[in-house]
This record gives C-alpha cells, sequence and structure tokens, in this order.
C-alpha cells in the first residue's frame, strides 16, 4: 500500500468520532453519521482507507459503481465478504431495495464494539 503522509488533524477528528461512539456502544443511540465532501482527487477516499485501517474496527468499503438496479446485488457480496462480524447475513442475500439493504446492514453490525462503514458516490434516487 502507498504511504500515507500528512492528515494528522483529519485522522484525529475521526478517531475522536469514533471515540465517541465506542463510548456509547450500549446506549439507545450509539452510531453516528459522518459525511466528508471535498473537491475530487483531494484524498478522501485515501482517508477513510487509513484511518478505517488504523482503527482496527470492523469495516463495510464500497464504492458505487453507477450500475443502476445491479448496485444492490455488488453492496451485498461487498457487505458479505467485508470485516462485519454479521456480514454473512448478506450471502446470497439479493435486497430488492436500499431501505431493505440498509435495514439488513443494521443487523450485521456488531452490538458491542463500533464499527465503520464507508460508502462512496453513492447517487440515490428520490424514491429508494
Amino acid at each position: 500500500m502507498p504511504s500515507f503522509v500528512g492528515r494528522k488533524r483529519e485522522l484525529r477528528s475521526l478517531a475522536a468520532a469514533l471515540d465517541l461512539v465506542r463510548s456509547a456502544v450500549r446506549s439507545p443511540e450509539p452510531g453516528r453519521c459522518l459525511l466528508m465532501r471535498g473537491r475530487r482527487r483531494v484524498g478522501k477516499s485515501r482517508l477513510a482507507e487509513v484511518f478505517a485501517e488504523q482503527s482496527g474496527a470492523p469495516t463495510l468499503y464500497f464504492t458505487a459503481s453507477k450500475q443502476g438496479a445491479r448496485e444492490l446485488g455488488l453492496f451485498a457480496e461487498e457487505a458479505a465478504t467485508s470485516t462485519l462480524p454479521n456480514g454473512g447475513l448478506f450471502a446470497g442475500a439479493h435486497p430488492d431495495s436500499w431501505d431493505a439493504a440498509l435495514r439488513l446492514l443494521a443487523q450485521a453490525l456488531p452490538t458491542t464494539e463500533p464499527s465503520i462503514v464507508i460508502v462512496e458516490e453513492l447517487r440515490l434516487p428520490p424514491d429508494a
């Protein structure tokens, strides 16, 4: 893997967010959603990848491919082979909507430790 230089401030910020989730694991609302945005080709994907790797947390990393209806199947395949402890719930799954896929994802997430789900370039239609 190529070296990763800089971004210490951003990595600390992400680590602080993960620590908040870690401290709230058994609370009624333990999760957090973080959105990263910025100009193209500035290293957002690499930052997310390095952070997830350094965190040691179970991770699902999915990059959308603009393949329309096939996108749900690709997401399920990626989830099934992820490091999420219950990712196997996706093995052979064929969610028929993003709502169904995200409900299954909620079941696959561990309840005793934080996890990281990275979804890139996903563009949902208004009726998804």
